[in-house]
């Protein structure tokens, strides 16, 4: 279908083309080939591949998502680099061959996820999508008033002409455009406080050149592809990530309190530089070495925020960063798409879609609001080893052992199913965040020594990540799948709150599997 066709009616349109909006528009055709659908927006494509925008990492669900449910499995296997799960490793402040801390896996986890070319894999989904989507190219949706079973869009071209379409659905997937939250005034204030700055440089940035230690208690040292994880250099109130995008281009970026440090030392890239030079020097180092093109930089103040409403009665719903962006700590934008599509994907094509929009909204608030709390308050003691070897370790199996199963599983968009055990759903969140909230007020820089390296393999989170999905996936199944992963939860906020003994049951998956 052409942008300049005379047909005016739609019976969904979106507003965006980013990967929220062609990934929605894939699942509701794969779901319900005889829909029209209608995407705006203000480019055109193809796009090119060196795209700046958030989200260049995926993990668990979003990978899961993109691969199984989408059907881009080939597409990011053959034009995409496999990534090697999450690196966290402790320089700060450390120059040349000084000793420093890291935390990873010395292999590829049992589900694979990518560091993704936005603009190769949105490219490819609108190739995907071809004729059976009408794109209106160069253009802004302006606003939405809501009708009787239509809802008419205006819409402005580049020329300045403004037209009216209607649809029976708006989905607004225009990222931090958020053209429908702003109209109707759903902004909610997030419990994060942090920002953050970003930048892209023309080359390949490899940890293993100018990260690497030959002590024999280093696992690492011969992981030649460990540069393929989303590495995240830690420090006080701060995080910095190097993710590979491809060979020719590698993101970096500084997350950052707003308690702890000041956008106006880092709102360039002369000033950021700066900043990496102070708590960063080794990374610094090897940057000023390779002489990179730096290809692009941006920054985010304040930019996590929530929304007070995710889909309505009225016939519009919110996905992607137009729905809410808390953190990307974990990499979990991908997810969130995931889970809102698939919800959207729902109510627009069930015959009682429009029954579900109020459960649909109880349900994506819950899990927003689960992703909010779990990264407040969260960097302010990234100085310390032990926090970061407790939190992120503890954040991975929650998400392994909830979330992951429940989505991978095919049972988080069956709102009966999720309802039903709704009790055990909360005790998940409860114990959760009483971990948060002890981790956020107890000094744990004594309970025992780490090790400088510490391998994931065979540990409780490799237990975890592997045993995600299942092979009776009945609600029986996965419902005692829950049960007894609940109960591994309880030993291991257990041996977090009370014993200090999560290093050993960390160690030793035998500890918590038995007494579950």
């Amino acid at each position: 279908m052409s942008a300049n066709n005379s047909q005016l009616s739609h019976d969904v349109l979106i507003v965006g083309a980013g990967l929220a909006s062609l990934t929605l528009a894939k699942q509701l055709l794969d779901r319900q080939p005889s829909l029209d659908i209608c995407i705006v927006h203000n480019r055109r494509f193809p796009y090119p591949e060196r795209v700046h925008k958030v989200g260049e990492s995926t993990v668990e669900i979003g990978a899961y998502y993109l691969s199984n449910i989408i059907g881009c499995k080939t597409h990011l296997e053959q034009g995409h680099l496999r990534k090697m799960g999450q690196r966290f490793i402790q320089t700060q402040g450390l120059q040349g061959d000084a000793p420093y801390r890291e935390l990873g896996l010395t292999f590829y986890p049992h589900h694979s996820t990518f560091q993704i070319d936005r603009g190769r894999l949105e490219n490819h989904l609108r190739e995907q999508l071809g004729k059976r989507v009408s794109f209106v190219e160069n253009s802004r949706v302006l606003d939405m008033t809501v009708g009787e079973g239509q809802n008419a869009v205006s819409i402005r071209d580049h020329e300045g002409i403004i037209s009216t379409r209607s649809a029976r659905w708006v989905v607004d997937a225009s990222g931090r455009g958020r053209v429908l939250m702003k109209q109707f005034d759903l902004q909610k204030k997030a419990q994060v406080n942090h920002s953050s700055v970003w930048f892209r440089v023309g080359g390949n940035v490899d940890i293993n050149e100018f990260i690497m230690s030959s002590v024999q208690a280093n696992p690492f040292a011969d992981v030649a592809e460990r540069a393929h994880s989303t590495t995240h250099l830690v420090g006080d109130g701060y995080w910095v990530w190097i993710i590979p995008i491809n060979a020719q281009t590698t993101s970096i970026g500084i997350v950052f309190d707003n308690a702890h440090h000041q956008l106006s030392d880092m709102s360039s890239y002369p000033l950021a530089t700066r900043w990496l030079r102070r708590h960063e020097p080794r990374l610094m180092d090897y940057l000023e070495l390779k002489a990179f093109e730096v290809l692009d930089f941006m920054m985010l103040r304040n930019y996590s925020y929530l929304s007070a409403q995710y889909i309505s009665r009225d016939g519009w719903a919110l996905t992607g960063e137009a729905a809410g962006f808390v953190d990307p700590m974990y990499s979990n934008g991908t997810d969130l798409i995931a889970l809102a599509n698939t919800l959207i994907t729902n109510a627009i094509t069930r015959p009682d879609g429009m029954d579900l929009v109020d459960r649909i909204n109880g349900l994506l608030d819950e899990v927003y609001k689960g992703f909010d709390y779990t990264h407040r308050e969260s960097l302010g003691n990234f100085s310390r080893w032990n926090q970061i070897f407790i939190k992120t370790n503890w954040d991975s199996c929650f998400y392994f052992m909830f979330m992951c199963v429940l989505f991978m599983n095919g049972k988080f968009e069956d709102i009966d199913f999720i309802e039903k055990i709704h009790g055990m759903i909360a005790e998940f969140y409860r114990i959760h965040f009483g971990v948060m909230d002890y981790l956020r007020h107890a000094d744990r820089g004594d309970d025992y020594r780490l090790p400088d390296f510490i391998d994931l393999a065979r540990t409780i989170q490799d237990h975890a990540n592997g045993s995600i999905m299942m092979s009776d996936k009945s609600n029986d199944a996965v419902e005692a799948r829950l049960e007894q992963n609940l109960e591994i939860l309880r030993k291991l906020a257990a041996s977090i709150t009370q014993s200090g003994t999560f290093d050993e049951c960390f160690r030793k998956p035998e500890l918590v599997l038995n007494a579950a």
